[in-house]
């Protein structure tokens, strides 16, 4: 199970992530952000990660492309910041 709840303000949108990020809930978060970045285009996105338990390749594939479009993202844990490493090259 995953939740996203999405926090806009200005030019900034946060999403924060709940859960288990893995392929049955990756459309939701997508959509959820698509969703945001649509209300608000060109506003600063971060992605609050440090709720998150769990994150498949198909998460990894969803944060990629976030990242290509230049969300940012908040880690706590090892293993979620290594994931972070991975699709950013090391940028946080």
């Amino acid at each position: 199970m995953m939740k996203a709840q999405v926090h806009e303000g200005g030019d900034q949108v946060t999403i924060q992530v709940c859960g288990r990020l893995a392929e049955g809930w990756v459309g939701e978060l997508e959509g959820s952000w698509r969703g945001a970045m649509e209300r608000h285009p060109g506003a600063r996105c971060s992605i609050d990660l440090r709720c998150v338990t769990f994150i498949d390749h198909a998460g990894e594939r969803l944060l990629s492309v976030m990242h290509q479009t230049g969300a940012t993202f908040l880690t706590a844990g090892l293993l979620n910041q290594e994931v972070v490493n991975q699709v950013t090259g090391g940028a946080k």
